[in-house]
């Protein structure tokens, strides 16, 4: 019986580390996506980049490519957990522009 409890537990805490990177019904709503443009109440965020397909530890690995468009006007952290959302099983990665600019002035 200790074991069946114990598993239950492990279970709903695993189950709760993977939710947290999720939204919410309600959030969902202020999201979409229109050809290749990830929207965020009606404001662009993020543009589609590529995809790609890696292997690793002998898993192969998808991965959806972003960048986003304007970093200063949004938190990353609802862009993927956005992109997670809607697609479960591929790695996100975010290129943020704002680092791209800055390591140009630096030159």
């Amino acid at each position: 019986m200790k074991k069946i409890i114990a598993l239950a537990i492990s279970m709903t805490l695993g189950s709760c580390a993977v939710d947290k990177n999720l939204l919410s019904s309600t959030e969902m709503k202020e999201w979409s996506n229109r050809n290749d443009t990830i929207f965020h109440k009606q404001i662009p965020v993020a543009m589609f980049t590529h995809y790609e397909v890696e292997l690793y530890k002998g898993e192969s690995v998808n991965e959806l490519c972003l960048q986003q468009v304007n970093d200063t006007l949004f938190d990353i952290t609802g862009l993927v957990k956005y992109v997670h959302t809607v697609h479960p099983k591929d790695k996100v990665q975010i290129i943020s522009m704002y680092s791209i600019l800055k390591k140009a002035y630096k030159e």
